[in-house]
């Protein structure tokens, strides 16, 4: 641990990370995917890797529950959700798909077209923005945005990219990690 609220965790990826998932029954595990062409599960408390995947190209999201290919895309998959109430994986993908595919089966479920709606995002000059593609005043009022990755030694403030962010589903907060594995 190193500080208050951060945890640097042991044999972290060799390159950017570009996902983060909690495990959705425990916080005790972490799962890490990386352009190292590796997926890994970290127990947090034990501070260890527990399993490490290595895959042939670069990695750009994880998730917890897939034991078996459900699909494809058109174009590389960026993001993967498991839905445990309705038994659904969700992957949406720079074909500018979101699938929905049920995992007991190749089955997909439904594809739906996502003509920028809108975003998260984060930067290599350690900041987080919240942004709102609808141009109504109200809904431009809950964009924000904030600072985070930031180190001040001897006066000189080191900062970080942000590389991947995870939200957590029943406390609505959210990890942004830097290159390291550190969570903030």
């Amino acid at each position: 641990m190193t500080g208050s609220n951060e945890f640097k965790l042991n044999q972290p990826p060799e390159d950017g990370i570009s996902s983060v998932k909690f495990s959705p029954n425990t916080s005790q595990f972490l799962l890490v995917s990386s352009w190292d062409t590796s997926v890994r599960l970290y127990d947090v408390p034990a501070n260890s890797m527990r399993l490490k995947y290595q895959h042939t190209g670069a990695v750009l999201d994880c998730a917890f529950y897939v034991e078996n290919l459900v699909g494809t895309h058109d174009a590389p998959i960026r993001c993967v959700e498991y839905c445990p109430e309705v038994n659904v994986m969700v992957t949406g993908s720079w074909d500018q798909t979101v699938k929905l595919w049920d995992p007991r089966t190749p089955c997909n479920a439904g594809t739906f077209s996502q003509p920028e709606k809108g975003y998260v995002l984060s930067s290599i000059e350690g900041r987080v923005a919240v942004e709102y593609l609808d141009p109504s005043p109200e809904v431009q009022k809950k964009k924000y945005a904030f600072k985070c990755h930031r180190l001040k030694e001897n006066n000189i403030e080191q900062i970080y990219p942000v590389n991947a962010i995870s939200f957590h589903n029943i406390h609505n907060t959210f990890a942004t990690v830097m290159m390291g594995l550190r969570l903030q």
